[in-house]
């Protein structure tokens, strides 16, 4: 039995583990969010790096960069099948020359610049199974249009200013590709890290590219191009975010 003295104190130490326990026990516990409607848009952008493969090895460098995005549609309500329209930039070859000529209103200095890159767009489709994993899975198929496109740009270096742009080499070819990717979905569910591996390819086309054991530091920069005529392969790492909605 608790004396008088000490029956205030055993309320006040009851009255206190009372309120604890309703402050620190859990009202809801926090879980992976469970999917019930999947949003039907889903839109990328990636950064990309491509490594060409036989025969287009023989004439490119090692590594291209690039970028490329889509926009896909899911097919069915909550099915996971999406299709959409997809555009990609990379950039082959490149060469830059700093001189200067004379004119009547003084000395101009340009930046001209001689590149190749590949230009990307056409249709893409998808399978993304949601699983409610961290680490999600998914295969995507494309088919479309590459361009190739060489063309020297003049600048002028002290103002910024464009002063030309000369169409050097232009070619068409189509163009197709597989990826085998995986969605990272942090807390935010429609907000994704999206990391990719796959083959882009193309039949022979006709494009030109710098032969750089010729370069030099005089003349224009598109005399240490040349032409060549090749199927294209690359191996195609990207990296970049996809958001659903």
């Amino acid at each position: 039995m608790l004396s008088n003295r000490q029956h205030p104190f055993a309320l006040f130490y009851l009255t206190g583990l009372l309120v604890m326990l309703c402050v620190f026990w859990p009202s809801k516990s926090n879980a992976q969010y469970i999917i019930q409607a999947l949003p039907r848009w889903m839109v990328s952008g990636h950064a990309t790096c491509m490594l060409p493969q036989t025969p287009v090895d023989m004439f490119l460098d090692d590594v291209q960069w690039g970028y490329h995005f889509e926009a896909q549609y899911r097919l069915q309500y909550n099915k996971p099948f999406l299709a959409g329209l997809y555009f990609n930039e990379t950039f082959l070859s490149k060469y830059v020359l700093n001189y200067s000529y004379t004119t009547p209103d003084g000395d101009v200095n340009v930046k001209e610049k001689a590149n190749t890159r590949r230009l990307e767009f056409g249709v893409t489709a998808g399978f993304y199974p949601e699983i409610n994993w961290l680490l999600q899975p998914y295969i995507q198929g494309r088919a479309g249009m590459a361009i190739y496109q060489t063309s020297s740009i003049l600048t002028d270096r002290d103002s910024g200013e464009s002063i030309d742009r000369i169409s050097e080499s232009n070619d068409s070819v189509l163009s197709y590709g597989i990826d085998f990717g995986i969605h990272i979905v942090p807390v935010i569910w429609y907000i994704r890290g999206d990391i990719r591996i796959g083959i882009v390819a193309n039949p022979s086309a006709t494009f030109m590219s710098l032969d750089e054991d010729n370069t030099g530091t005089t003349g224009i920069p598109i005399d240490y191009f040349e032409q060549h005529t090749s199927s294209g392969s690359w191996l195609k790492i990207s990296a970049g975010v996809s958001y659903l909605f």
